[in-house]
């Protein structure tokens, strides 16, 4: 293709070095491009969900009460999340007692306050 750049003796070879320097440069500058964007999609931050909007999501999810057993065992199947019983008990009951979000239907069993 670019051989009879290659045969002349008149300079022709170095305007074909140019142009390969050209080509190159835009090459990479394309690949920078696309690793940029690569990296930008794998670096989106993903919000992590608190305790208790993990909790609020259980329990509109449930449509009723649900021991704290069941609360426990759904977040960790359905959203990964590892809640420890006590914590989110107490967390619960600190919000009920201010009147906020949550009631209390029987011994560990909670709804949401509608």
């Amino acid at each position: 293709m670019f051989s009879h750049l290659l045969e002349k003796g008149d300079g022709s070879m170095e305007v074909f070095e140019q142009f390969l320097e050209y080509e190159r440069e835009i090459a990479e500058s394309r690949l920078k491009i696309i690793d940029r964007f690569q990296k930008g999609l794998k670096e989106i931050p993903v919000k992590r969900k608190s305790m208790i909007e993990v909790v609020e999501q259980v329990l509109r999810g449930a449509g009723g009460p649900l021991h704290i057993s069941e609360i426990i065992e759904i977040a960790a199947r359905e959203y990964g999340t590892q809640l420890e019983r006590d914590s989110v008990v107490s967390f619960i009951i600190k919000r009920m007692n201010v009147g906020k979000t949550f009631i209390r239907t029987a011994p560990n069993t909670f709804a949401l306050r509608e």
